[in-house]
């Protein structure tokens, strides 16, 4: 699904990514683990076109797309929620969800507001409330959904559990669970480990903007080593 290889990211002179290649296979949840500040939002970033790599290369379903624009992406199914949710404060909840709407690829069938509303059925109820007065775990809510309704292959997750209750995050794991299920191949970028463990099926460290690991999360779990080294604060 997804091939990221030897990429060198830059803000202006800031070399920040170096040679981060990571790979995310159809149907899976890949974690992308690592303190604040370790390089996983530009990681996601470089990926989706924000922040495009200067070297290095990304192939999305065999196709090199390095470089590409963000709007680009998305209608080739990749969708981004970035860690400040970036939800419309003054548009309602349906508004939200209907201005990123994108018809399906598959005979016009994909994830509608009505699709949308039964795997989060809070955001029904709140559906003419303004995003700007939603709750945290609301708002987080309503950004995922909102990138379901561009009909994704593939979601770019960028810290979803940050700044929520825990009861939240547990609900917020099962509507991932449940993407799994409908197909949607999943990249998380996380410092939840617990959460970002429980969700996926393979795990990358990154630190100071290299991949130091890289395993199965049965192996992460039992890398004590490593998780000290690279993830406790």
């Amino acid at each position: 699904m997804l091939e990221v290889k030897e990429i060198h990211t830059y803000y202006g002179l800031s070399h920040v990514l170096f040679g981060v290649s990571l790979v995310v296979e159809r149907g899976e949840v890949v974690c992308l683990l690592g303190r604040n500040g370790a390089g996983k939002t530009t990681t996601l970033r470089s990926i989706i076109g924000l922040t495009p790599p200067r070297r290095g290369s990304i192939t999305y379903k065999g196709t090199e797309v390095t470089g590409r624009a963000p709007h680009q992406l998305v209608r080739m199914g990749i969708c981004y929620v970035p860690d400040n949710r970036r939800i419309f404060p003054d548009l309602t909840v349906g508004e939200n969800l209907e201005i990123a709407a994108r018809g399906g690829g598959n005979g016009g069938q994909g994830w509608t507001k009505e699709k949308v509303y039964a795997l989060f059925p809070a955001l029904k109820k709140l559906e003419s409330r303004r995003g700007g007065y939603l709750s945290g775990g609301e708002q987080q809510m309503l950004a995922v959904a909102r990138a379901l309704m561009g009909n994704p292959e593939l979601l770019l997750l960028d810290e979803p559990t940050e700044g929520l209750a825990p009861l939240v995050v547990r609900e917020l794991e099962e509507q991932i669970r449940h993407l799994r299920e409908e197909g949607i191949s999943i990249l998380l970028a996380e410092q939840n480990v617990k959460s970002a463990l429980r969700l996926a099926d393979r795990g990358y460290i990154i630190d100071r903007g290299q991949i130091r690991y890289h395993g199965t999360v049965e192996e992460l779990r039992e890398n004590e080593e490593i998780r000290k080294k690279y993830l406790l604060v």
